[in-house]
């Protein structure tokens, strides 16, 4: 939102369109990721999502665009009789100390019910980017030497943190490292996820491939018999 960057924005993803759009790989192209709603003025994230669904609705992509951390329900009047759209949120529950601290019963109950809220906005919607993870462990995960909430290291800011449990072995580490325990919660949660996000237009697991943060690894997890074959959950 200063100078040519929503013209430019514009241009790119013509161009993306012109490039990707007509390869049977590309299933839909993101208007943009992550726009923080609370921060910008909506109203302009509004017209550039607009802006760019018209350029992009009559090629053979769905038009995806996230929810600007508005939460998924903010967005049910919007985008009426504009085809082909589909909504984006990115469902975590390791940023705050309070999901921290939360038991895997209160994992899964809580993404059940998101999976609710998914199904019930009126449009085609995707958890884009969702994690097996129940701690912010992650090397670098909130930001180059911040640390992490869970093990009480976390400082930004002057914002600091208390101690939850230990990252021994989810800072970095193996899936084959981690206790009997952690592998059967998160097997658990990502069974519950898949479930949920399927109550609506499915999901994309947030991410395939890590360095070594085996909490967050698609990779390794299948491998280790950690994502339920089917997409087995505990969500009703």
């Amino acid at each position: 939102m200063q100078g040519d960057t929503y013209g430019q924005t514009i241009r790119a993803l013509n161009k993306i369109r012109d490039e990707y759009a007509s390869n049977p790989a590309v299933a839909s192209i993101e208007l943009l990721n992550e726009p923080m709603g609370p921060q910008l003025d909506l109203g302009t994230v509004k017209q550039f999502y607009m802006d760019g669904w018209g350029n992009l609705k009559d090629s053979d992509v769905a038009v995806c665009f996230h929810e600007a951390f508005e939460g998924v329900d903010a967005w049910g009047d919007w985008g009426a009789g504009m085809s082909n759209l589909l909504l984006d949120t990115h469902h975590y529950e390791v940023f705050d100390s309070g999901m921290l601290e939360m038991g895997i019963d209160e994992h899964v109950g809580s993404v059940c019910d998101f999976g609710g809220q998914m199904a019930s906005t009126g449009k085609w919607t995707i958890s884009g980017e969702w994690t097996g993870a129940m701690t912010d462990c992650a090397k670098w995960l909130n930001g180059r030497g911040i640390g992490a909430r869970y093990d009480g290291s976390y400082n930004k800011e002057g914002e600091g943190s208390y101690y939850i449990g230990s990252c021994e072995g989810k800072s970095s580490g193996s899936v084959d490292g981690l206790g009997e325990a952690d592998k059967n919660n998160i097997k658990t949660f990502i069974g519950a996820q898949m479930a949920a996000y399927e109550k609506a237009t499915g999901w994309i697991f947030w991410t395939w491939k890590t360095e070594g943060a085996p909490e967050w690894d698609f990779q390794a997890l299948n491998r280790a018999g950690l994502i339920p074959a089917g997409g087995a959950g505990a969500c009703g």
